[in-house]
């Protein structure tokens, strides 16, 4: 294995492999007027974070392999905004310019699939690539059949422009794809979908605790029910309210994305102030560079044009922070080593 993807395994499993406290993260999915809301709380103690502009066109890679000796590699077809607390290129949340829309969860019941012929990218990077390659929950269905999902603690709800939802569990080794009739409430908290589906269909008593992952999913799963629908606005502030509802003392962010109209929103525990990226007026072609702010900027409105080029000493610095926090015993030297790789991604336009 050449060093720099040394380094990437060795930073990965630091931050997607360490131990973490049960943390109630959050999220929800809607329809509106033909189109799905989708909203969620990043709920945890490390609070710095990065917001990305993502391109089209760039050539990316794992480092590696599958039981047949090959790494996955692809062409980013969608530009993507993503918000992160580990940094580039590992997604927490975000969406593609198709309209995919994800966030990501604590779920300590996770087991990845063992190794086999598919080369296996990390949780983080595995929903880059969904990103950068597919515009559907079926396309991410059909990609998770060609990359295995490795190094994450995770699960994910996710959906897309054209009405899907679905919740992605890695559980006793194997990954599932939840959605349709199989998805009859569309919300995620922080235990297994079937325990908390259960739960609030016998509406059994929870525990004391109201921000326990059941109870959470209960509060949420009767508030979407409540949605009449109404206009973009106030649907989105709608989701804002339902965040707000499960929301803890240690939520970092809360995002809302329309999927319909394409646009970001959110809002931070360090800036409460709604601010908003409207995909459709960013060009996303690989001969712009990366662009990238901070997801706790002094903003307000509209911030689509606010994003600055990217900056190799600001995302090192926030990814030296973040290691600092997960793993304070792994060397800087692992940072360096994995964002060179990251960095060395290059613009290769895919053929039409």
């Amino acid at each position: 294995m050449k060093t720099k993807a040394r380094g990437l395994v060795l930073l990965l499993s630091a931050f997607l492999a360490a131990p973490r406290l049960s943390l109630p993260c959050s999220s929800i999915v809607f329809p509106n007027k033909g189109a799905l809301i989708f909203g969620t709380n990043y709920d945890n103690r490390f609070a710095p974070g990065k917001i990305f502009i993502n391109r089209r066109g760039v050539r990316k890679a794992g480092w590696e392999t599958g039981t047949t000796g090959k790494v996955a590699w692809w062409i980013s077809r969608y530009g993507s905004v993503t918000i992160t607390c580990a940094g580039y290129q590992l997604a927490w949340g975000g969406m593609n310019e198709a309209g995919l829309v994800f966030s990501t969860m604590l779920l300590s019941e996770t087991r990845v699939p063992p190794p086999d012929e598919r080369p296996p990218l990390a949780g983080a990077f595995w929903w880059q690539y969904m990103l950068d390659t597919c515009a559907t929950i079926e396309e991410v269905r059909a990609a998770a059949a060609n990359v295995r999902i490795n190094d994450t603690n995770d699960h994910y709800l996710v959906c897309d422009r054209t009405g899907g939802a679905a919740v992605v569990e890695c559980l006793d080794g194997k990954l599932t794809i939840r959605s349709g009739k199989d998805l009859p409430v569309r919300a995620l908290a922080n235990d297994p979908y079937q325990e908390c589906l259960d739960h609030w269909t016998k509406k059994a008593p929870g525990p004391a605790d109201p921000y326990y992952s059941v109870n959470r999913f209960s509060r949420l799963a009767d508030g979407l029910a409540k949605f009449k629908g109404g206009s973009a606005a106030a649907a989105v502030d709608y989701a804002f309210g339902l965040l707000a509802g499960v929301a803890a003392s240690i939520t970092r962010w809360s995002f809302v994305c329309d999927t319909g109209d394409r646009v970001f929103y959110l809002r931070s525990h360090k800036n409460p102030k709604v601010r908003f990226i409207d995909l459709k007026k960013i060009d996303f072609d690989c001969g712009k560079p990366t662009a990238m702010i901070d997801a706790h900027a002094d903003l307000s409105g509209d911030i689509t044009s606010a994003f600055h080029d990217y900056s190799h000493d600001e995302v090192l610095a926030h990814m030296v922070e973040a290691l600092a926090y997960f793993r304070p015993d792994m060397p800087r030297e692992a940072v360096s080593q994995a964002l060179a790789l990251f960095e060395s991604f290059s613009c290769e336009p895919a053929k039409k």
